[in-house]
């Protein structure tokens, strides 16, 4: 699997019942760990020992509404492949941004 740029993940039916929170407990399952950070009306997922991080805009209850991967981290194909694996496990497509 090749990442290329951004990508782009929403919840495939809305509103998304999963929480950041729930998000960070799969990644850890998966073997990457991370920490969620509030910034604003974002919320960052930044992983342990990685540049990479996970950008997500949450609603007013704080259920997440979508997430970007900025281009400018050090993912590889294992990196991604979990990624990905997680956002299909809670529901979500994901797409190259269009932004």
């Amino acid at each position: 699997m090749i990442v290329e740029d951004n990508f782009f993940a929403e919840p495939e039916q809305y509103p998304s019942t999963v929480t950041v929170a729930d998000i960070c407990e799969r990644f850890a399952a998966a073997g990457l760990p991370c920490r969620a950070a509030r910034h604003e009306e974002e919320v960052w997922i930044v992983f342990e020992g990685r540049k990479s991080s996970l950008v997500f805009t949450v609603n007013a209850s704080g259920k997440p509404l979508t997430a970007t991967l900025p281009e400018e981290t050090d993912y590889d194909a294992d990196f991604a492949c979990v990624i990905f694996d997680v956002f299909d496990g809670i529901g979500w497509t994901f797409a190259p941004d269009q932004g």
